[in-house]
């Protein structure tokens, strides 16, 4: 085993092998279980999908993750970031720079919805939307919780665990192994969130999620703590789940609640059609002056031993 062991941590494609035929085993496993799940009456298909949803985070990318880390070093919690303990400073710093970053994010998802693929490949473009309509389907159902008891129970799952289980296979295994190539440190990070936003199957929604996950690789990179991007994630997820708690309330009974989608957190800094949008160049230009300002004060810490 220990000839095994020294085998992988010289190479990366076993490495690689590692982390992603366990991601594949495990995430058949998790079809499984949730086909299993989904035929439980009893259960309900809300939290049928949110069982499913905390047993995938668990079983397809926290245990590939971990598989990678023991297989890769003698020290995986230290391999994998977890070492490395979060600082207040840092907190603070993710939270400037959510509200910062917001309706520029906004703006980028509202325009990566709305591409149209030329008319040759309008047949792709009508699948591609059936598999977007799909998974906005099921996060909807998901979402679909009422009381404050399922609203932390979502957030628990969505935000916390998704958060979580994400960033251990993206940030801490999978970008780890691409530094420790021949690769370079940027190009590790923009393939790492490449693959993280590849893996989602959501083409009109491929943009903002590629620039998040190389937000979160910078952040881990910059503090050498997986904890600052596991926040990160942990809370942009959570404040979708909350805003969509909070604004479901608010519009329950009411006519327009149907065409309440673009009236929420995600649609702050949208410009209407045909107008600049003021909001998100303002918001790019600030998040640029805060990173290339501060980024040193909140988010760089002392190297970890590999």
């Amino acid at each position: 085993m220990s000839d095994f062991n020294r085998s992988i941590r010289e190479n990366t494609g076993l490495r690689l092998m590692v982390l992603f035929v366990s991601f594949c085993v495990l995430l058949s496993l998790a079809s499984v279980i949730f086909l299993l799940l989904s035929k439980c009456e009893s259960i309900g298909e809300r939290n049928a999908l949110l069982m499913s949803s905390a047993i995938q985070c668990v079983l397809a990318f926290c245990l590939p993750a971990m598989f990678c880390g023991i297989f890769a070093s003698r020290k995986p919690v230290e391999w994998l970031g977890l070492a490395t303990p979060l600082r207040l400073k840092s907190i603070i710093g993710v939270l400037i720079l959510y509200v910062l970053v917001l309706p520029a994010m906004n703006q980028l998802i509202a325009w990566n919805a709305s591409i149209h693929l030329p008319d040759w490949a309008s047949g792709i473009e009508a699948s591609l939307r059936e598999m977007e309509d799909a998974a906005g389907d099921t996060t909807n159902k998901i979402l679909s919780f009422t009381g404050i008891g399922g609203m932390l129970a979502t957030i628990g799952v969505v935000g916390l665990l998704t958060g979580f289980s994400e960033e251990l296979f993206f940030r801490g295994a999978l970008q780890k192994v691409f530094s420790q190539s021949r690769m370079s440190e940027w190009l590790a990070i923009w393939g790492a969130a490449f693959i993280f936003s590849a893996v989602h199957f959501q083409f009109f929604g491929f943009l903002p999620r590629l620039l998040m996950g190389a937000m979160f690789g910078y952040l881990y990179v910059w503090s050498k703590s997986l904890w600052l991007p596991i926040f990160a994630h942990a809370l942009n997820n959570s404040v979708v789940v909350a805003t969509s708690h909070t604004l479901g309330n608010a519009l329950e009974g009411e006519a327009v609640v149907e065409g309440s989608k673009g009236l929420g957190i995600d649609s702050f800094g949208i410009a209407s059609d045909g107008e600049i949008p003021w909001a998100a160049i303002a918001s790019a230009i600030a998040t640029a002056i805060f990173l290339y300002r501060f980024k040193g004060y909140f988010f760089c810490g002392r190297r970890t031993v590999d």
